[in-house]
Order: structure tokens, then sequence, then C-alpha cells
């Protein structure tokens, strides 16, 4: 049997307890503050010993649900584990819980008055993120019990929490063990399975965006921490396509990937290793509320249907880019004569004007630097378009796959209709200060050339 990815990824930072520390050979000191992973067959059941070895025989305990978590994992797990104290809150089914600022004050509230040892957020998605930004507001650590392979945010140390009606990506305790039932995982239900695979497609944008970034910006890159977060992607998208036969395999193999994920951006501490555009515009899309069927408003869905637009829109842009030969300094000239983004934001994005101000500051559009970054794409074109090429053939073959098991890649399908499905395409270099192939389009005056391929499917 393959030793699953996070095992390997963990063995890098060698033995022990955690947080665990990896000077790496990219000049970055790595740390993780996972513990354990329980991964596997009756691994409800086996976390109890966990449990007792980590936190003693009769610890308090603050367990966090909703109503659907608690029938799939949550009453079981607290019924199998002891605990001397146990406070849980059950948060509603319908309408679904939002991870308000306002929400993780609250459930911080409660957690202060119960006086826990541990809390622990049984959950996928929205759940753990709210166990994480509460575990960092009150100072304990956290446990994270899956039931659904749908997010990496296990182990990741952020929490998409909602601030002032924006979504921001905050910084939170990761848990110090993971509890993911392969039952648990087999009997969600089919839109979650689907939500993570979506979620797994970034990986390959993500990967191509951030050695862009590093080539062409001089942003931080990791090769190791790049190469486990697509590599686990890989083997999660082959094991989809034997989904069928071996749902078994599926399911481990995504519980893998999601957990490897989020190791990586913790470890390189954002989520640079895991997402580049299409979470942008996905987060623009649930940030609007734009999706009309409740039921696919699964962030993995959104990064799904946003990454085979970006697939589309970079398979126009890159064949052109091992011949561009641009100019710096006209390029310089083009982009300073631009109006500011300001004046020329389109009547739909003026709502968050706030949050575009918040992720531009202290950006620079033109200046010496753009010429500099100019400079350094004409150094590494040809490099950077046979990386796309194989990238990004990578990924059309697993939108193709799938296709065949029904993903609601479509927006019809997803209810998102204009303007927000355009303007998400159309103005993702706005929505976040990270540098991708969108904002190399707009040095080299290409941004039209991406976002007409990307619109083009829609």
């Amino acid at each position: 049997m393959t030793t699953p990815h996070f095992e390997q990824l963990l063995a890098a930072f060698g033995a022990g307890p955690g947080p665990r520390v990896l000077a790496c050979a990219c000049g970055v000191i790595h740390r993780v503050g996972l513990a354990e992973v329980v991964l596997g067959e009756d691994a409800l059941a086996a976390s109890a010993a966990v449990l007792a070895r980590r936190h003693g025989p009769t610890p308090a305990l603050w367990v966090l649900s909703d109503g659907n978590t608690e029938a799939a994992a949550g009453a079981r797990w607290k019924a199998g584990i002891r605990a001397g104290r146990l406070v849980a809150r059950v948060l509603p089914a319908a309408p679904a819980p939002v991870p308000t600022a306002e929400l993780v004050e609250a459930l911080a509230a409660e957690v202060r008055a119960a006086r826990p040892d541990l809390l622990v957020a049984v959950g996928s998605g929205v759940v753990s993120d709210l166990g994480k930004a509460v575990s960092r507001e009150v100072g304990l650590p956290n446990w994270s019990v899956a039931t659904a392979a749908s997010v990496d945010a296990y182990t990741s140390a952020t929490a998409a929490i909602r601030v002032g009606g924006y979504h921001r990506a905050l910084p939170a305790t990761p848990s110090e063990v993971v509890v993911a039932d392969l039952a648990v995982l087999r009997a969600a239900p089919r839109r979650l399975f689907l939500a993570g695979l979506g979620d797994l497609l970034a990986k390959y944008l993500a990967h191509l965006d951030w050695r862009l970034a590093h080539e062409v910006n001089g942003d931080p890159y990791c090769p190791l921490l790049a190469g486990f977060a697509v590599g686990s992607a890989r083997q999660a998208l082959a094991a989809a396509r034997l989904a069928g036969e071996d749902p078994g395999a599926a399911a481990a193999a995504l519980g893998d990937a999601a957990i490897t994920s989020g190791l990586c951006m913790q470890a390189f501490g954002s989520s640079r290793p895991a997402a580049a555009a299409e979470h942008t515009v996905a987060h623009f899309w649930e940030m609007s509320g734009a999706v009309g069927v409740k039921e696919h408003d699964l962030h993995g869905l959104l990064v799904g249907a946003a990454s085979r637009l970006m697939l589309a829109g970079y398979r126009r842009l890159y064949p052109l880019l091992a011949h561009a030969a641009p100019d710096a300094a006209l390029r310089r000239a083009a982009v300073e004569a631009e109006p500011p983004w300001q004046a020329a934001l389109p009547p739909g994005l003026a709502p968050y004007r706030a949050h575009l101000v918040h992720e531009r500051a202290g950006r620079e559009e033109g200046g010496a630097a753009l010429e500099e970054r100019v400079r350094r794409f004409l150094v590494h074109r040809q490099a950077i378009a046979a990386r796309a090429e194989g990238l990004l053939g990578e990924l059309a073959a697993a939108v193709e796959t799938l296709e065949r098991l029904g993903f609601p890649f479509a927006p019809e399908a997803l209810g998102l209709g204009e303007p927000a499905l355009s303007l998400g395409v159309r103005h993702a270099r706005l929505l976040r200060n990270r540098y991708t192939s969108y904002d190399l389009a707009h040095d080299l005056g290409l941004e039209g050339t991406l976002v007409d391929g990307a619109l083009a499917v829609a």
C-alpha cells in the first residue's frame, strides 16, 4: 500500500509530537502544528485511545457540530469517547450556518464559560473553520473530526470567515489531530465528494501560478510543498476515475489529498500552494451571494466551476507567451496611462470597494517594478509556456473525468447568472493581492485575451 502523501510530508519534518519545524532548502522555515492524523476504517473508534493518550482519561470537551454533521459522525464520536465533562453545541442544519465574525465571537463566549481542555469540531468546511477560529480566539487546542473530504481546511492555519460581509482568510489555530473515518467519508452526500474533487482542480492552476509568481514577480516558492500539493491532487483524481469500482480507495485518496493540501498551506503560511485565480473568482461568487441553486453553493463546486473557466482562459493566453516580445518601457508607459482602478470600477463591484482597497493597499501597477517583471518574463518565457502546456493538459483531462462523474460545471447548474458570473472572471486581478496569470497578462497587455477565453465557455 502506498504511504499517504500527508505521512510522507510529515516525515520530511521528522518525528515528534508537534509542532514540527523544517529548515527547508527553499530558504523558508516551515512549521506545522499537526500532531496526528487518524485516517482509516473505524477511525472514530480508534480516536478514543488517541484522546486519552493526549489529554488524559477524563478531559473536559467542548464539541461543535451542526444538525447534519451530528448525524453523520458527531453523536457516534461523543458516544465512543470518555470525557470528564462534555459540552455540546449543535448548530441548526437549515439554514446552513454562515461562518461570520459575530458567530465566532458568540461561540468563543460559550467556550470561555464552559472552560474545556479541548475544542472538537465535527464537520467539514464551515464547522472546521469555526472550530479553528474559536480555538485561536480562546487560546485552546482543537481537533477536527471530518465528515466529508470536501475541503482542505482541516489542516490549514487559516479559516474562511466573513467580516463585514466579505470573505477573509483569517489566521486560525490548526487542528492538532484530524480524525477521518473512511466509512463516514464514503457515506457523505455525493455533492460533497464532487466538491472535494473540484477543489483539487485548483492545485494544477496553483502550481502553475505559484512558480510563475516566483520567476516573474520574485515571490517566495517552495518546490517541496508545491510538489506535494499537486502530487496528492493527481493521486486523488486518478482514484476518482475508479470511484464506481472502488469507492473506498477514492475516499481514502481524496481524504489524503485534502489533509496534504492543508498541511502545505500551513507549512508555507498561506494558501499559495493550493489556490490561485480560480479561488478568487469562486470567493467572489460566494461573497456576492450569486449561487442560485443552494444545494450547489459549496466552496469546492464553485472552485471546480471557476477552474474550468480559468482553464479555457489560460489555454488561450499561454500559447501566445512562448513568442511574446513585449517592450518593458512601452508596457510601463501603457499601464501608467490607464485610468486608476477606482475610476474604472464597474457598478457591480461598487459594494466591494472597501474590500478592493484592502487587497490593493501598497500594490504598484506600473513603475520600475513592472519593467522588471517584463524583463524577468522574457528570461523565463519558454519554460513558463512549456510548463503551462503540461499542467493545463493534465487539468483538461481532470475536468473530463469530473464531467463523466456528473460535476455541475455549467453556470446554469449552479444558478450563476449575470452580472456576478462575468464580474468575478473579468476582475479577478483586482479582487486579490496575489500575482497570478491574470497579472502577467495585464503586464503584457493580454488580459482581455485571457478573460475572453474564460467567458467563451461560460
